[in-house]
């Protein structure tokens, strides 16, 4: 999300509450999703499928930013535990109507590529806020398990008063379960220790740069 009249920029990664976080934001300035670069995008040289899923550096990269907005601008991201995020990409997505949890993972993960939505929403959370060379791109990291009080402190940093966030995909999920297949369950009972390990060695740098263990 690019807000230019707050001067910032929210990296926004799939299934950590970013849907309510933009709606903040444009309900707050009376604009439209478009006007803060969340819209579909057919042209890959401006990004990804989903211009809201755009990386830190992609925002320079793909030139909606100059590398001088880029630095003065506040930029802020939420992060989550990976297996839970995962989980959440699962029932979400509504591959839960197509495979049991295990056989999505090992069998019809989706194949990493710049440009498709469905591969953004598996990137690695490291990728979307850290440069090749190991730099974080972003001023403020918050965390999903502490979703009110992290936001807060980007609102008084950007000079908000009012900080309360709508909980727009909590409801949509909600919406989205009564039509499952299978039944909604806890993300803890999705995983065995295989699919587990799958999630530690692929989200390594997620787990070890955010601090998270399975049971977070």
């Amino acid at each position: 999300m690019l807000c230019n009249d707050f001067q910032c920029v929210f990296v926004h990664i799939p299934k950590v509450a970013g849907e309510s976080i933009e709606s903040f934001f444009y309900t707050l300035l009376g604009v439209t999703r478009e006007m803060l670069l969340l819209r579909s995008n057919r042209d890959p040289k401006l990004g990804p499928e989903q211009l809201s899923h755009l990386t830190a550096e992609e925002y320079v990269r793909f030139g909606h930013l100059t590398p001088e907005q880029f630095k003065s601008y506040y930029k802020f991201s939420f992060v989550r535990n990976p297996w839970k995020r995962l989980a959440s990409e699962y029932i979400f997505k509504r591959y839960i109507d197509k495979f049991e949890f295990k056989d999505f993972v090992f069998n019809h993960f989706p194949k990493p590529d710049d440009y498709s939505d469905a591969s953004r929403h598996v990137l690695p959370q490291y990728d979307f806020l850290y440069d090749s060379q190991g730099n974080r791109l972003v001023d403020f990291v918050g965390k999903f398990e502490n979703l009110q009080a992290d936001f807060n402190i980007v609102c008084q940093k950007l000079g908000i008063e009012d900080s309360q966030l709508p909980h727009l995909n909590s409801n949509k999920q909600n919406k989205i379960k009564k039509g499952y297949k299978q039944e909604y369950k806890p993300y803890l009972e999705y995983y065995d220790d295989e699919t587990k390990e799958f999630v530690r060695k692929i989200y390594q740098k997620d787990i070890e740069t955010f601090g998270y263990r399975f049971t977070d």
